[in-house]
């Protein structure tokens, strides 16, 4: 159990987003295809292509944020003294965990507002509520890899982007 938790914490971002992306493809080739020997498009394949896209897009953020490899400015960063570059960072991963529960919060009210006033896709005929809910999970999944990522750096097992460089 302990290693199958152990590759989950690992690669769990790593192969949804192989899947993901494996879907996003082969949607787009059958598309393709369907055009160029039919004449016509499929309308299930643009429609799924376009919800894998929106997932891959949101859990290969999380991704990001587990390895610490999101966009941000850290040239500044090796001017300061390590316990301020630090201060920087952790002062930053706040902002981006407010962020991240301010989305979570609206998100899910977004959901439960949907189920008053349900969307349906016109494609698939999907209650768009089982897409919307990328965005809290998403978000949670994001700011639990940034915790992680400092629970890390505090027990010595990670180093940060300025470490890594000297």
């Amino acid at each position: 159990m302990k290693k199958i938790l152990s590759w989950l914490d690992t690669h769990f971002e790593d192969f949804i987003c192989g899947v993901l992306l494996l879907t996003v493809m082969s949607m787009l080739m059958a598309q393709v295809f369907v055009r160029f020997v039919f004449g016509h498009g499929l309308t299930f394949s643009e429609e799924l292509t376009r919800f894998a896209f929106l997932f891959f897009v949101y859990i290969s953020a999380s991704l990001v944020a587990m390895k610490g490899m999101h966009i941000r400015v850290t040239a500044q960063m090796k001017l300061l003294p390590r316990k301020a570059a630090i201060g920087m960072y952790v002062l930053a991963d706040i902002a981006w965990l407010t962020f991240n529960a301010v989305v979570i919060w609206q998100g899910a009210k977004l959901i439960q507002s949907m189920a008053v006033f349900p969307k349906i896709s016109g494609g698939l005929l999907i209650d768009l509520r089982y897409i919307y809910i990328i965005l809290p999970i998403a978000f949670a999944l994001q700011s639990l890899r940034i915790m992680q990522r400092w629970y890390r750096f505090s027990r010595g097992t990670l180093k940060l982007v300025q470490d890594e460089d000297s």
